[in-house]
């Protein structure tokens, strides 16, 4: 009986010194606590490098969704504390195929609603397919009418921007632009497509002045825009409402977020349970809504943005 205690107890203390040998060679690799000891994805790591928003990475995945495109999804605790879900889509127009193209209810010039998968169904361009989709402008729940502009191909369909917001659009070589309200009478002429926005995030590398509503301080659903000076695109969608699972965040957050992937110029969208956020799926070749809208489901919407590359 002795012996057989006396064997159990070498094994405790193995199993002890064993447990220890690892927990001190983990501490020794692992430089910054707050993220999991394995390499993240290069979006993930220049949030956490470049901003004070994340203090704890619980996983993150990238993928190329086609090329040119790729996207990567996070789930981080934030500085405050908060469960968080994000999803960022990076693409880089000067890919040989890859073109951001205005999406309405579908494919049509008159106003209404649809959700962002349905709509991405109707957009038609020969030799193109459509790879991913998010909502862009703030919309009248009742008529669908847009709050800003809508340009299609060249064709101004409104011309009357939302006061104090911005216009997000591209020109004729296909360069995204963001232009404020009060400057989009003179430049108009230069969107092929275009779309109204909310909030101008950053100009040129600066951030904009953020208004102290509070629906533009406190954290909610958000979509947003932004491009490189090198003309790669993000397209950001936070989820939020959901305590446990994601909590949104504040124009001065997106900010950050922008800053931090560095970019140039950049526009809030509209967000709540508007945010969408759909990609094509690559291997079953369907729309794959990525994020959690806070309605439950993807919300019928004024518009979007569709990712398109070349068929073949």
């Amino acid at each position: 009986m002795k012996s057989i205690m006396n064997r159990y107890i070498k094994r405790y203390y193995a199993i002890l010194a064993l447990a220890v040998v690892v927990m001190a060679a983990g501490c020794k690799e692992d430089d910054d606590p707050s993220v999991a000891r394995r390499d993240l994805a290069p979006v993930t790591q220049a949030l956490v490098n470049n901003s004070e928003l994340v203090s704890t990475v619980f996983w993150d995945t990238t993928f190329v969704v086609a090329p040119g495109v790729e996207e990567t999804d996070i789930h981080y605790l934030s500085m405050k504390g908060l469960a968080m879900h994000l999803f960022i889509l990076k693409a880089d127009l000067n890919h040989e195929g890859v073109e951001l193209s205005a999406m309405t209810p579908y494919g049509g010039t008159s106003f209404g609603t649809q959700p962002i998968p349905e709509m991405m169904k109707w957009v038609d361009e020969p030799g193109k397919k459509v790879v991913a989709g998010f909502n862009a402008d703030f919309f009248d729940l009742n008529s669908g009418v847009p709050r800003g502009v809508v340009h299609l191909n060249g064709e101004i369909i409104k011309d009357i921007p939302m006061p104090g917001r911005c216009v997000m659009g591209i020109d004729a070589d296909g360069i995204p632009m963001i232009v404020h309200s009060d400057d989009y009478p003179s430049m108009k002429e230069q969107f092929v497509d275009a779309l109204g926005a909310s909030n101008i995030l950053l100009k040129d590398g600066a951030p904009a002045p953020i208004p102290s509503d509070a629906v533009f301080i406190n954290p909610e659903p958000r979509t947003a825009v932004g491009f490189t000076a090198n003309n790669e695109i993000y397209f950001l969608v936070v989820d939020g409402r959901k305590f446990e699972y994601s909590n949104g965040m504040s124009l001065a957050e997106l900010t950050e977020v922008f800053t931090a992937l560095g970019v140039e110029n950049a526009a809030n969208l509209d967000g709540g349970g508007s945010s969408t956020f759909v990609t094509r799926h690559s291997v079953a070749d369907v729309f794959h809504v990525r994020n959690r809208p806070s309605d439950g489901s993807p919300r019928p919407v004024g518009n979007g943005w569709a990712i398109l590359v070349n068929e073949n």
